[in-house]
């Protein structure tokens, strides 16, 4: 008998029930160990897949073969085998795995595609499931061989970017694992505008505050600088011009459909946010948040006074936040999910099982493993293999909030 004792079955034709049985059923009566198995079906099609090891097996190599083969003729199907070395299944069995899931038609899954085979990755399973419209698809692949992850993953995005799709590029250990904990930063993301942009409308200094956002942005300070900064022109704004901003917040698309959902299926939801906490509390309280950690702004009088009290949330704080948090309910940080659009976020994204770059800039989605592109905030339930039934039953309980 040939010493290579590791033989791979491939099963393909017409798919109904009661295969799976009888093929396992003669594995069982020859003593035949199933080291790996993998099954798909499309369109009443089958495609199924055994890795055997026979050393364990009572009976030769050929009399399993020929059981195998006397029922899959019965069955109308067609077996194909394989000898694999025992040094060429602990390659199989040290696969790097990820899940590349994407939002897209033929195009994409070209474009995509091209790119995995640049980067020597090798496609191992592919799945699509419709979700009320748009349809994901879900390929498994195997990084083993390629040269360097950082630019497959910086290729992918850069493509997802240039095509205007959203997709995920999660480790296989992270994404079979539920997430139970999501922050969302607030300014761009769960509401569609910059508050402090309003506050300083109101206040007649729009133009010094977005002089100073710009330096910001070019380096020239850092972020609780700036910040101060920009807080301090907003002296002696009224809590009534205050009350007239937060009443204006638009959400974001999907916000309230997503959140609904979130909150039914018993996710832990937070807002960290280097925006104020007038404005986050009350997100809290119309969405049903469970916590927020923001700025403070100082009001005295009835007015700001130009200050910031406690702690800057800046993107190191943020970070902290994340980790804090993840250890106070004992949530893994790899069953964590971040959203945020800015480079204050970079940091708690990067730490995050699934760190998703909402609309945001590149710099963004290099740490980020996933990019979604504004108005499509509800592709996270996708991404977190939620159902359409269980969208649909939560938003059944929750009429209120959907009529807003």
């Amino acid at each position: 008998m040939d010493e290579k004792k590791l033989l791979m079955v491939t099963v393909s034709g017409p798919d109904r029930p009661g295969i799976t049985a009888t093929l396992t059923r003669i594995l069982a009566e020859h003593r035949a160990e199933i080291v790996d198995i993998e099954q798909a079906s499309l369109q009443k099609l089958l495609g199924l897949y055994f890795l055997l090891d026979l050393n364990s097996s009572a009976d030769s190599q050929d009399s399993v073969i020929k059981d195998l083969l006397f029922e899959a003729s019965q069955m109308h199907l067609t077996l194909q085998f394989k000898l694999f070395a025992p040094e060429e299944v602990q390659a199989v069995n040290q696969r790097n795995l990820f899940v590349l899931m994407h939002f897209g038609g033929t195009e994409v899954m070209a474009a995509l595609s091209k790119i995995l085979a640049e980067e020597k990755v090798n496609i191992e399973r592919i799945g699509t499931a419709d979700h009320r419209g748009p349809r994901s698809i879900e390929m498994v692949i195997n990084t083993n061989s390629t040269p360097s992850l950082g630019r497959l993953k910086e290729r992918i995005m850069r493509e997802s970017r240039k095509l205007g799709i959203d997709l995920a590029l999660q480790k296989m250990e992270a994404y079979r694992k539920n997430k139970r904990l999501i922050f969302f930063d607030m300014d761009s993301t769960l509401i569609d505008m910059e508050v402090i942009d309003e506050m300083a409308r109101r206040a007649g200094v729009h133009r010094e505050v977005s002089r100073i956002t710009e330096k910001a942005m070019r380096g020239d300070f850092d972020f609780e600088e700036s910040l101060r900064q920009r807080v301090a022109l907003l002296k002696g704004l009224s809590v009534g011009a205050l009350a007239e901003i937060r009443g204006e917040m638009r959400l974001s698309e999907g916000v309230e459909e997503l959140v609904t959902t979130l909150k039914w299926l018993g996710y832990k939801l937070g807002i960290v946010t280097g925006g104020f906490d007038y404005f986050a509390e009350h997100l809290k309280d119309k969405l049903g948040f469970d916590f927020i950690h923001a700025n403070i702004l100082e009001v005295k009088d009835g007015t700001l006074t130009g200050q910031l009290l406690g702690e800057i949330v800046d993107a190191s704080r943020k970070a902290q936040i994340v980790n804090q948090t993840s250890c106070n309910l004992g949530i893994p940080l790899d069953q964590i999910v971040v959203v945020g659009d800015g480079a204050n976020d970079a940091l708690m994204l990067g730490q995050a099982g699934l760190g998703i770059a909402y609309n945001a800039k590149m710099a963004l989605e290099r740490v980020a493993s996933a990019a979604l592109g504004k108005s499509r905030l509800t592709h996270i339930l996708r991404l977190l293999g939620i159902t359409e039934e269980d969208i649909s039953d939560a938003l059944g309980c929750e009429p209120s909030v959907r009529q807003g």
